[in-house]
């Protein structure tokens, strides 16, 4: 059967010329660059960085995460808000440690300028009261204002700016108050030098503890003549005869001291403690 015989024939190895290579058994020319297994021909090895060895952040990832793979991802997230929770707990230590440290007096003692207030102050009945008691309003915001201004004048030590006087140290009525609430419930209080005078009437005037008590915690380092100091002058500002009255009496238990306009330092002070 012819059309059986052919396909046969079709399908039947032919034999192998003399000579003639198997291409498996081609083999590179002598001095040729030899393949090397897993490369790209050129690059020997690892394919993407000339075989420098070096790993790139693509493989530093993966390994990071081929090293993760065997952890659960709630030890991981437990790990994390730990790492996160101690950050947090330094940064509210460290921010403490700070608030607490500079409201002590030792700190504004290292300014020299302020050696005079700090040695009155200790000298003084309010020893022991820390300066932002008195020089910051009460209140957490208050306080936190206080120390960021106060960061400017920390700035003005270290560049030696000692003329900048855009911070006060003025001490409000509140701050007053926090410890001498009890004044306003007196209707009068006469003091030992002879002065008698109502707290509440006065504040209800829009008068200020630091007007008559600008040297009870800070002594001789508010100098006589000062734009603090106190005298008459602030008195009179109201007691005018038309808004008050200008009878002596009124505060001085005694009669008053004789005063010299021309001479500041016979000014009397108004009921300083």
């Amino acid at each position: 059967m012819p059309f059986r015989r052919g396909r046969h024939a079709e399908h039947t190895p032919q034999p192998e010329e003399p000579g003639a290579e198997s291409p498996a058994e081609v083999t590179p020319e002598a001095g040729g660059p030899t393949p090397e297994p897993g490369g790209n021909g050129g690059n020997g090895g690892n394919g993407g960085n000339g075989g420098n060895g070096e790993e790139t952040p693509s493989g530093l990832l993966s390994s990071t995460r081929a090293a993760l793979k065997p952890v659960k991802k709630r030890h991981v997230v437990i790990a994390s808000l730990g790492l996160l929770g101690i950050g947090f707990a330094g940064v509210l230590l460290f921010s403490a440690f700070s608030f607490w440290w500079t409201s002590q007096p030792s700190f504004c003692d290292k300014c020299h300028i302020m050696n005079v207030y700090v040695d009155t102050w200790d000298a003084s009945a309010h020893t022991g009261i820390n300066c932002e008691h008195c020089h910051i309003n009460p209140g957490l915001f208050n306080f936190m204002g206080g120390k960021i201004a106060g960061l400017q004048v920390v700035a003005n030590y270290i560049t030696g700016n000692f003329d900048d006087d855009s911070f006060s140290a003025s001490v409000s009525n509140a701050a007053c108050l926090e410890c001498h609430g009890d004044l306003l419930q007196q209707e009068k209080i006469t003091f030992d030098d002879g002065i008698s005078v109502s707290h509440l009437h006065i504040m209800d005037n829009g008068g200020k503890c630091m007007d008559c008590h600008s040297t009870v915690a800070h002594g001789d380092a508010i100098p006589i003549g000062a734009a603090t100091y106190p005298t008459m002058d602030r008195c009179m500002k109201c007691h005018d005869g038309t808004t008050a009255p200008t009878d002596c009496k009124l505060c001085h238990a005694s009669a008053p001291p004789t005063v010299d306009s021309d001479d500041p330092t016979t000014a009397p002070s108004t009921g300083s403690a």
